[in-house]
């Protein structure tokens, strides 16, 4: 044990006074309590932003009430014990001058630190979609890891992460977008399928003027991707045109796609697949 944790456990021991209590609440992951100083923030932690204002409801809520849930920390090599899981209280408790934390301690390696930080940000649903794309990519170059790997490491399927880290390659510009909360991680993988860095931006702006959901974007995309809209210079139809579009399809009961070449031209193509449904779309127009 000694040899593993160093002398971060020699004070811990000084403080506590048995030996034996602490290797019995490291292997039983009980709950002890560290003097703040003895704690840093991790490494690996894959969030780069904190809202400020939720950090001091947090910090004002363990002023009243103490920290409820333990911080999750490991021996570090310089005596301290850095953050696996945790850091928002830590904040919180350094803001009102907390002087002791409840932790549980984990011998872990560097590969578990971060696996076990990503895990948990990514269960709490606490990353925005560029931390998460990023966190995927440090764990791929750090430790030579496979999507495959990845996946089993971590839970998700090999697909999720592969869309997720096209993220990346989206354009500053929208890559702030996402980061702000403008835009969606599900606009953010349909965008990245595109090509055209130009196009991107354009429909990145469009979402946020006009509001549109990822269903509306996803079919703007297929649209663009058909044959005659692959010319860059048709005009993105409008969320109003795709809203006329869904529901003349609901009504008639089948693909519905509305085709705009200008303000005043287009066509509207209905599509059947046998001659029962064509009957019925018949019937429903004569009405």
């Amino acid at each position: 044990m000694k040899k593993h944790l160093g002398k971060g456990i020699e004070a811990l021991i000084s403080e506590v006074g048995i030996f034996t209590k602490i290797q019995e609440d490291i292997k039983k992951d009980n709950v002890l309590f560290l003097d703040i100083s003895k704690i840093k923030p991790p490494k690996w932690q894959p969030r780069k932003k904190f809202d400020q204002e939720k950090l001091s409801q947090l910090a004002e809520s363990i002023k009243h009430t103490g920290i409820i849930e333990p911080l999750i920390v490991s021996p570090s090599e310089d005596d301290k014990y850095e953050i696996i899981c945790g850091e928002r209280r830590y904040r919180a408790a350094i803001i009102v001058n907390q002087t002791q934390i409840p932790v549980i301690i984990k011998i872990l390696d560097e590969k578990q630190k971060m696996l076990f930080s990503l895990t948990e940000n990514i269960q709490r649903e606490d990353l925005n979609p560029v931390e998460e794309a990023q966190a995927y990519k440090k764990l791929i170059e750090e430790f030579s890891l496979t999507q495959e790997e990845l996946s089993v490491l971590i839970g998700k399927d090999r697909s999720v992460i592969a869309n997720t880290l096209r993220i990346l390659s989206l354009p500053k510009e929208v890559i702030q977008y996402i980061e702000e909360g403008l835009i969606s991680s599900g606009h953010a993988r349909t965008l990245a399928s595109i090509k055209d860095e130009n196009l991107v931006i354009e429909l990145a702006d469009k979402i946020i003027q006009d509001k549109l959901t990822v269903r509306d974007i996803e079919n703007i995309v297929k649209q663009l991707k058909t044959k005659k809209f692959i010319n860059k210079k048709q005009k993105i139809p409008p969320v109003e045109v795709l809203q006329i579009q869904k529901e003349i399809s609901e009504f008639l009961g089948t693909k519905v796609l509305i085709k705009p070449y200008s303000n005043t031209k287009g066509k509207i193509v209905i599509s059947y697949s046998s001659l029962e449904e064509f009957e019925n779309i018949i019937k429903k127009l004569k009405k």
